[in-house]
């Protein structure tokens, strides 16, 4: 299948990484995944926006089908949607959602254009989508891709999950909880809100905090400073309870490394209601709380039980393989894509 896609506005990067992201194929972050399964899947042409208008229709006529990227700068939602837009294509249209937050959704109008609608962890009720159900039929999830692990739409080898040389689980645990992130607006329980019940916290020997960040007010007590990869990563694997908290959305960067590096992942709960291309089971794949007295008694009960802690790691790096499988969802998108 020949594919186009109109990729993600990235006019604000350099042109130094720009040329090196291309030469490699380097993806990552909200996209990287998908991008990565999306290449495996078909034959891609990826063009911005801007040279996809400026094509001529007969040149456009030569790819069977196009994929939108909704950070592209097509207007697909809000005031400038505009159905119309996508006329201009012979073929199938469909639409990448790659926001973090669940509820992001399109309108009846313009989604009834899309073919496929593939969405970034999507809620599992399809009915908290406003939204007719044959455009609620058309959603496909997918999710966003895990820094710990290099992706290439180039180099397709790249994208395997492989064994790690060691696991949490082996390694000899100096800490008991550890979390580092910048301050979140978060709707549920806020970050700056769980980093003070744990710094509270008698007995329990804790690291991180929050990171500041501009117009948000942290207490002095609860800030920390920002530390390299490869530190973030052996304080991870030395840790019990390593805490994966809502940020911009439900389901973060922070979830998949930890599920990756077989470490103890304790959520905030809003991934609960989430449906992954592979299920997560709370309490045999992770561990949530609803309040902050409750994460307080985990952090301290999975602190003190080794072999209740190592098998719920244990189960979180299994359910990442099948999560974060690129050869698997490039089938999933390739069946979408054709149906």
């Amino acid at each position: 299948m020949r594919l186009l896609y109109i990729i993600r506005d990235r006019s604000g990067r350099s042109v130094v990484k720009k040329l090196h992201r291309w030469s490699i194929g380097f993806v990552d972050g909200q996209e990287g995944f998908f991008e990565a399964s999306l290449h495996q899947a078909c034959d891609v042409t990826r063009r911005t926006w801007a040279e996809v208008q400026a094509m001529p229709r007969d040149r456009l006529k030569r790819f069977d089908a196009v994929v939108v990227n909704g950070k592209s700068g097509v207007p697909w939602r809000g005031d400038t949607a505009d159905a119309r837009v996508f006329d201009m294509f012979p073929q199938p249209v469909s639409l990448f959602i790659g926001n973090a937050q669940p509820e992001i959704m399109g309108e009846d109008p313009v989604l009834d254009r899309f073919k496929v609608i593939f969405k970034r962890e999507p809620f599992a009720d399809l009915e908290r989508y406003a939204i007719s159900e044959a455009n609620r039929a058309k959603i496909v999830p997918t999710h966003l891709s895990n820094p710990m692990a290099t992706m290439s739409w180039r180099m397709p080898a790249r994208n395997r999950v492989r064994p790690l040389k060691r696991y949490a689980w082996d390694m000899p645990k100096v800490l008991d909880v550890f979390f580092i992130g910048t301050v979140q607006n978060t709707p549920e329980i806020p970050r700056q809100d769980v980093w003070a019940k744990i710094v509270a916290a008698e007995g329990v020997n804790a690291v991180g905090g929050i990171l500041p960040k501009t117009g948000h007010d942290v207490p002095p007590d609860l800030l920390t400073e920002q530390i390299g990869r490869d530190q973030y990563r052996e304080i991870m694997l030395q840790t019990k309870v390593n805490l994966a908290l809502e940020g911009m959305g439900p389901f973060t960067f922070r979830h998949l490394e930890l599920f990756w590096a077989g470490a103890f992942a304790l959520s905030t709960p809003s991934i609960r209601p989430l449906r992954l291309r592979a299920p997560l089971v709370e309490d045999q794949d992770y561990v949530s709380f609803d309040t902050l007295d409750e994460m307080v008694d985990k952090i301290r009960y999975y602190a003190a039980n080794d072999e209740a802690r190592t098998q719920i790691a244990r189960n979180g790096r299994a359910a990442y393989e099948r999560l974060h499988d690129v050869d698997a969802h490039s089938v999933e998108i390739r069946e979408a894509l054709e149906a």
